[in-house]
């Protein structure tokens, strides 16, 4: 594994790329985050129908069409029996805040907020997916799926299984009350996530033939593109998440601003940087910078390089797993990947106290113990032989955490907060659980100083002239 290139592109990252491939590079290589912004809401619907939509949404789904007075009888009634869980999620997002020292939650506007942008998603989910499709069998919500031959994860907000087959998918809108458009990264994220979901019940992210739908869910309505989807944006997803892989690879593949971007081409958020590294690029290539500042460039672009060889170490256990699986088979490889220490399997779910999950160890087979408290680790739920379906084990239910107390038959396992553990015992109570190895990313967080220092040497360095409107002190060529 020392000469692979373990790196995964995420779906929002293919996403961004198939926008305009300079905003990917914005943050990778360079570092730039955007501003300032309140998730809290958005995060907190998010937990909200994680746990409604595999009970409430399914227990009233209802196909047909509707009157009016039906449809909205539909939506009180789902509002009302999710209101304890929308109270206890609330209840817990404040106390977390607090923790955390965020007093976003503590404004007076918070409740109301998040229980009007839960309320326009199940009138969105209601008007446009229920009346149109059966009653789903099952739902399983935030599964994290990996396709590392593919080299592309994604978190997807929720998938329905139904009675035949099929499946459909859904990404839930949740940051505002706006539509989304057709258009827009929504889009793109949404095709990324199908390609996974392709993958997780096919094996083949190309075989389409168990898919019913997808959709992006958005306050009061849904976006649903046509299937089969049209062969040219499948092409612009693979390619862009080519590009993207081989610039987190230290490649430095050709970017070609495409005809319209929606941030530069509005003046948005983050145009004046995406505009200073352009020409900063350009700059440097003809060899017109001052001698002081390039030297200074060259060091953080370099640094930058270092930082997304380290990124590619988050991912590195995957690659180990998916390449024995490979070889030997998923059953013959998890065997041997016990024997290492690589994997834990055995693991039943017993009991969950706030936070926290306790599992248990049902065969006590010999196998080294590398858990140790802290160590960051993904509880997977073995879907390995579902009726005709085989879930590879990197496409199953799992949820991620930090070990926090272990021996040879308990296993203790600090998650997300309490959503997270309320969640796990809803979707992985009934398996076999496996724990896998996992990492925290921080590469953005490493790369942010080195873009605020590069631009401060910008504006310290460079001629005025050079540098542009002093006034707003952001640099522009």
């Amino acid at each position: 594994m020392a000469s692979t290139k373990t790196h995964l592109v995420q779906s929002r990252e293919i996403a961004t790329t198939c926008v305009c491939p300079y905003l990917f590079k914005l943050t990778y290589p360079f570092g730039v985050v955007g501003g300032e912004r309140n998730y809290l809401v958005a995060n907190t619907v998010h937990d909200i129908m994680s746990l409604v939509t595999p009970t409430i949404i399914l227990d009233n789904w209802q196909q047909g069409a509707m009157t009016k007075i039906e449809f909205e009888s539909i939506v009180r009634t789902m509002s009302r029996d999710s209101d304890s869980i929308v109270e206890t999620t609330i209840a817990n997002t404040k106390d977390k805040a607090k923790k955390e020292g965020n007093a976003l939650a503590t404004i007076e506007t918070f409740d109301s907020d998040v229980r009007d942008r839960f309320h326009g998603l199940l009138v969105g989910l209601t008007k446009r997916i229920m009346k149109k499709y059966q009653q789903p069998k099952r739902a399983v919500t935030e599964i994290t799926i990996t396709n590392v031959n593919k080299v592309h994860e994604g978190r997807i907000d929720a998938l329905f299984e139904f009675h035949d087959g099929t499946y459909g998918l859904i990404d839930w809108k949740t940051n505002d009350i706006n539509k989304t458009s057709g258009s827009s990264t929504d889009k793109w994220q949404l095709m990324a996530n199908l390609l996974l979901a392709n993958y997780r019940y096919t094996g083949d992210e190309d075989n389409w033939s168990k898919c019913l739908f997808g959709s992006v869910v958005y306050y009061e309505g849904a976006y649903i593109p046509r299937f089969p989807s049209n062969g040219d944006t499948i092409t612009k997803v693979k390619n862009d998440r080519r590009y993207a892989h081989e610039i987190l690879c230290g490649g430095r593949p050709h970017a070609q601003k495409p005809a319209f971007c929606p941030v530069c081409d509005k003046q948005n958020e983050g145009s004046h940087d995406c505009q200073f590294y352009r020409e900063d690029s350009r700059q440097a290539s003809e060899g017109s910078l001052p001698p002081d500042y390039a030297k200074i460039r060259s060091l953080l672009v370099a640094r930058r390089y270092v930082v997304l060889d380290e990124r590619g170490e988050t991912y590195k256990h995957k690659f180990v797993i998916n390449a024995i699986i490979d070889k030997l088979g998923e059953n013959a490889a998890l065997e041997e990947l016990e024997k290492t220490g690589v994997i834990h399997s055995g693991y039943h779910l017993q009991s969950i106290c706030d936070n926290s999950v306790s599992l248990v160890k049902t065969d006590n087979k010999d196998s080294i113990t590398l858990l140790e408290p802290r160590k960051v680790v993904r509880i997977i739920g073995r879907e390995e032989q579902r009726g005709e379906l085989s879930i590879p084990l990197l496409a199953s239910i799992n949820e991620k955490g930090f070990v926090k107390e272990v021996d040879n038959e308990k296993l203790i396992i600090d998650l997300d907060g309490k959503t997270a553990s309320q969640r796990t015992l809803n979707q992985l109570a009934n398996f076999s659980l496996i724990i896998i190895p996992d990492e925290i990313n921080l590469t953005r967080r490493v790369l942010e100083p080195m873009h605020r220092f590069h631009k401060l040497a910008a504006e310290t360095m460079l001629p005025a002239f050079f540098v542009g409107n002093e006034k707003n002190n952001e640099p522009q060529f």
